[in-house]
């Protein structure tokens, strides 16, 4: 594991405040697609200290990037149901991130990115970054 945290990114914020806050929650999302099941994780860290984990499975998804597309969105509407509104986010889809931090959906995603973009609203501050899939906890969700 060590050998992937070269590749690790400073977090790149998406939804920023006025002032950049002193704590904040974390969320790592995945997403899995298999034989037209469509599975999204999310392992939250409030800034509390409480951990969290939520599994959700979709029947109507056409991909894996459909898939990978909305464990951000459950992500971040799972962070505000526990009421946390400054968040790390990391997921293991560079295609996701990169179109999160540029501002620029992929054509077949823009019902999420205009989802995401909308719920991003109800927080002070969100900051992404892609982590390799070694490093993304969530995906063990789907080991269990």
């Amino acid at each position: 594991m060590r050998i992937f945290k070269r590749f690790l990114h400073a977090f790149t914020p998406i939804r920023k405040g006025i002032l950049e806050p002193p704590i904040f929650a974390s969320v790592q999302t995945d997403g899995s697609f298999r034989k037209n099941i469509s599975r999204t994780a999310i392992l939250l860290n409030t800034s509390e200290g409480e951990h969290y984990r939520m599994v959700n499975t979709y029947f109507n998804h056409a991909n894996s990037n459909e898939s990978e597309w909305c464990s951000v969105l459950d992500g971040l509407d799972y962070s505000l149901q526990k009421n946390q509104k400054s968040l790390l986010l990391e997921n293991d889809n560079l295609g996701v991130i990169q179109s999160l931090i540029r501002q620029k959906p992929q054509n077949s995603c823009w019902e999420y990115y205009d989802s995401i973009y909308e719920i991003l609203e109800s927080f002070d501050w969100v900051s992404v970054r892609w982590i390799p899939r070694e490093l993304n906890r969530a995906d063990k969700l789907f080991r269990l």
